[in-house]
């Protein structure tokens, strides 16, 4: 049978009937919406544990007819069409950057399963994702707090390397993310500024420019840190007048906003 695209709202409706394997233990689950946000909680693969990583988390989200997220390492992005024998989760394609163990091991293991899948439906409070062999859970990722963002100047209070927090340097570093999608920002030696958006519960920075100021030796550290949070997107997290930004790596930034 030729599979053809469809509105993601006709494929949560037939996901129950293409599916081979049995519906998910709730009775209301297929009436759900499965479009959002998503990040791998568990499962099984082959009969072994999936690959949950908490430095390097793997994230669905679903959005009309297409796919995408992150893979442990990589980005990835595909098309959901419907056969004669379910889903098919196709045209997958990632970026290729290199990333060390088990990070790539676990990027191969998920995009060789999420290609076996055949029905994705909601679980409770959860999304589950099936195939032959193949059990993927996802819980939901909540949005980032954008509102209490936007339009604040933060400045850096605190610079976090797992459980180790320093105080930072040079001058003020400061950030600020604009209602209408830009940032502009400074590390203590140099400034930056670019574009933002959200994804899942993170803010990515798809565009960034950075000055050519050559930092000096005491602040090469720091620059490179908040580049690498900023740059590589963040988890935001606010608490009162503190906002905490971390990667899926887990080194971060705590700014405080500036009156």
């Amino acid at each position: 049978m030729q599979r053809s695209m469809v509105p993601l709202l006709a494929v949560a409706t037939l996901m129950a009937a293409c599916a081979a394997d049995p519906a998910p233990s709730d009775p209301g689950a297929s009436d759900r919406p499965v479009v959002g946000d998503w990040v791998l909680a568990g499962g099984s693969i082959d009969g072994v544990d999936a690959p949950v990583l908490d430095d390097h988390r793997i994230t669905l989200t679903i959005t009309g007819s297409r796919i995408g997220g992150t893979a442990a390492c990589n980005s990835y992005g595909g098309e959901i069409s419907v056969g004669g024998d379910g889903l098919h989760l196709e045209n997958l394609a990632q970026t290729e950057m290199a990333c060390e163990e088990p990070a790539m091991a676990a990027e191969t293991t998920y995009m060789a399963a999420l290609a076996r899948v055949r029905q994705i439906a909601r679980d409770g409070e959860e999304l589950l994702a099936r195939g032959d062999g193949v059990e993927l859970r996802f819980a939901a990722l909540a949005p980032p707090p954008t509102a209490e963002l936007t339009d604040t100047t933060w400045v850096l209070d605190t610079v976090l390397v797992g459980d180790v927090a320093a105080a930072p340097m040079g001058a003020p570093a400061t950030l600020e993310l604009r209602a209408d999608g830009t940032f502009t920002g400074s590390t203590g030696c140099r400034t930056y500024s670019g574009k933002w958006t959200e994804q899942g519960d993170q803010i990515q920075a798809p565009t960034m420019g950075m000055d050519q100021t050559t930092c000096p030796a005491d602040l090469s550290s720091q620059d490179d840190h908040v580049v690498s949070v900023i740059g590589d997107g963040f988890i935001p997290t606010i608490d009162g007048n503190l906002l905490t930004l971390r990667d899926p790596g887990g080194i971060g930034l705590v700014y405080r906003s500036g009156q």
